[in-house]
């Protein structure tokens, strides 16, 4: 299963009861941990990476670079430059209707580098949305603080 902004999780590991039928896994695409999942029916992105190995729904396209570093591809296409400059002029539709192009998408030019500063601006990254993360916790933590201390002093 595919989770925006989450990467890929095991169909048995969700809390959805997701249907499919056995019969036409034939169809169904290969994936590996750090190949790059579009989904043409979703907008916000409708990219993600795959953080495991299994299979996906035809429904999906998949594409992985030779000698790249998928970390580093990620943050770049979630980036809000590459959705509304590089992959907005490939979206059609309204709203939550909007469908990608991929021919479209094909042509988008992607800038590269070395595959060490790739794997180097990479890991960076990652270190901060880890950060991030960590602080966003801690937030949440302070706030839940401040409204229990508020509701003690208004009871």
């Amino acid at each position: 299963m595919i989770i925006q902004g989450g990467g890929t999780i095991r169909r048995d590991e969700s809390d959805r009861s997701l249907m499919y039928d056995k019969a036409n896994l034939s169809n169904y695409k290969m994936v590996n941990k750090g190949d790059f999942i579009v989904h043409l029916r979703s907008f916000e992105g409708g990219l993600e990476m795959a953080t495991n190995t299994g299979i996906i729904s035809p429904a999906y396209h998949t594409f992985h670079g030779k000698s790249t570093d998928s970390q580093f591809y990620y943050s770049y296409f979630r980036s809000k430059r590459f959705i509304d400059m590089d992959l907005k002029p490939h979206v059609y539709g309204i709203r939550d209707g909007r469908s990608i192009d991929i021919s479209g998408m094909k042509t988008i030019e992607i800038p590269y580098t070395s595959y060490e500063e790739q794997k180097a601006i990479g890991k960076y990254i990652a270190v901060l949305d880890h950060l991030i993360t960590l602080h966003q916790r801690q937030l949440k933590k302070l706030k839940n603080i401040k409204k229990s201390m508020l509701e003690k002093m208004f009871v």
